[in-house]
């Protein structure tokens, strides 16, 4: 099966079902397949063949799903890109996946990505050709232009030559820790991937979603848009996250499902609006990317009756891999990530590449058909992550519980040791987001003349409040064994974040670099 057939399936068994909701736009089942179809055509008429490379560059739009979705009909691949892409960056990420058709708007949110263009378009040889959604120029083709009357015997042809491993998406690494890379992510894995999601979720047809979360990341392009695609449910975009107007989405669309890390639900539920929106629909609301506060908990079951499912995944992995269940209750959602999904086999390794005792923490590494198929033009890469059984080793840190559920304790690359003492931070930043005051904490490990590393702790108070660093001092005393409390505490009013609200550290690795002269 590849991704057409979804489309396929779909337009002839709801095609009057709506698939996508942007503003004040509807778009049904059938009308998704022909807008994907006229995309496919398109890109042929402009030479597009099996295994090239498109670009996708710009916000959750209609449009950026289609072009992405139109690509792989053909056999292209996919390549979202970020909003927040700057000269330099299109330039290697053009450049890198070997690029030859890019989509984008003119701009967005005051960005003017035309210029973005225009200022790196001469260093990019790969690149034949740009649509543009919303703007005509000199090189430019204009999207209503592009779109193409489908020939029926052509895209036929196009999707027999298509193979179920072939890759149809590449999601660049977040970059957080390192130089970004394409994970290739197939056909097979997106399919499979999304069978999984469904039967965990139990998120089959009937269901609604509203999607605040970037096209050029996971959750947005795999959990969000691809997993709604296979189910046959709605999708209700938003272009960029605003807590009230997530708020008014829910209610209005009387949504069943959210997928955010925990800092956007805080701001959801503490935005003085709350108690004008309906959001009792939500039913199967999702927690990524760590462990979720208890009194973010509490606050969810108070406002909406159901506590927030947790997960946790990767990139490499075409999306999150465990998943909690709501019968698991609170207090494991406060730690736990959940069991591995079911086509995966999941084991935890030690540096030897043994597998550890049950409650030891090791290695998270993870085998099955959801496992990306490399990184693009990256071999060394994919040696250093895949081992000679065929795991791919994640670089986080883990234990299992008795019944099987996965605690992360940690990245293998961000544990410090202080005094011969293994620290892993997410336990103490889980610990200081803990603080009534407190929104976001990043914890990193500092070199130290006596001890070799000592915690250092950075913490973004929530709006209006300004708790200061011996307070945080003084909460974690008696909370945290002595050798894993911070040495340094720096309070800020906003610390660097990517675009799903996590905390860059490698911007705060390399800020504390320079103040150390190292």
């Amino acid at each position: 099966m590849i991704l057409r057939d979804l489309f396929k399936k779909h337009a002839k068994e709801i095609p009057n079902d709506e698939a996508l909701v942007f503003k004040e736009r509807r778009i049904s089942y059938k009308e998704y397949d022909e807008m994907t179809d006229r995309v496919a055509m398109g890109l042929l008429k402009l030479g597009v063949r099996r295994g090239d490379r498109v670009g996708i560059y710009g916000p959750l739009w209609p449009e950026i799903v289609m072009a992405h979705f139109g690509a792989t009909k053909v056999g292209a691949i996919g390549v979202p890109l970020s909003v927040r892409t700057t000269p330099p960056e299109l330039k290697f990420f053009v450049n890198d996946s070997e690029i030859s058709v890019l989509f984008m708007p003119g701009g967005f949110m005051g960005a003017d990505f035309l210029a973005n263009l225009e200022a790196v378009r001469k260093e990019m040889p790969t690149l034949r050709h740009v649509v543009c959604f919303d703007k005509e120029a000199d090189g430019i083709l204009l999207w209503e232009k592009f779109l193409a009357e489908p020939d029926a015997a052509a895209l036929q042809k196009a999707a027999d030559a298509i193979e179920e491993d072939d890759p149809a998406l590449f999601i660049y690494t977040s970059g957080t820790t390192g130089v970004p890379k394409a994970a290739m992510l197939t056909h097979k894995n997106l399919i499979t991937y999304t069978n999984a999601q469904i039967e965990c979720m139990e998120y089959y047809r009937g269901h609604s979603i509203v999607l605040n979360l970037p096209f050029a990341h996971v959750g947005g392009a795999v959990m969000g848009i691809t997993c709604n695609l296979n189910a046959g449910n709605k999708v209700i975009m938003m272009d960029m996250f605003n807590p009230e107007e997530t708020l008014r989405l829910v209610a209005e669309e009387k949504a069943t499902t959210l997928g955010q890390v925990p800092a956007m639900y805080a701001m959801e539920l503490a935005h003085p609006n709350l108690g004008k929106y309906d959001i009792s629909t939500l039913k199967i609301p999702i927690v990524s990317s760590q462990p979720c506060p208890s009194e973010l908990i509490t606050a969810f079951k108070k406002v909406v009756g159901v506590i927030p499912l947790n997960a946790y995944g990767l990139t490499e992995c075409t999306a999150a891999i465990t998943f909690t269940h709501q019968s698991d209750g609170e207090e494991k959602l406060t730690y736990s990530v959940g069991k591995p999904i079911s086509c995966i086999e999941m084991v935890l390794k030690d540096e030897s590449d043994r597998i550890v005792p049950q409650g030891e923490a090791g290695e998270i590494c993870v085998k099955g058909p959801v496992v990306m198929k490399g990184y693009w033009k990256r071999p060394e890469e994919d040696a250093k992550v895949f081992d000679k059984e065929g795991f791919l080793h994640t670089g986080d840190m883990g234990r299992f519980e008795e019944d099987g559920s996965l605690v992360i304790v940690g990245r293998k690359k961000e544990m410090y040791i202080r005094g011969g003492e293994n620290v892993y931070p997410p336990e103490i930043e889980d610990v200081i987001c803990k603080h009534p005051d407190v929104m976001l904490a990043a914890v990193i490990g500092r070199p130290h003349e006596k001890w070799g590393e000592v915690g250092r702790a950075y913490v973004m108070p929530k709006p209006g409040k300004n708790p200061t660093p011996e307070e945080i001092r003084e909460f974690l005393k008696d909370k945290l064994s002595h050798f894993k409390l911070p040495e340094d505490v720096i309070v800020r009013p906003m610390l660097p974040l990517t675009p799903l609200g996590k905390v860059k550290k490698l911007d705060l690795y390399q800020e504390m670099k320079q103040e150390l002269g190292k």
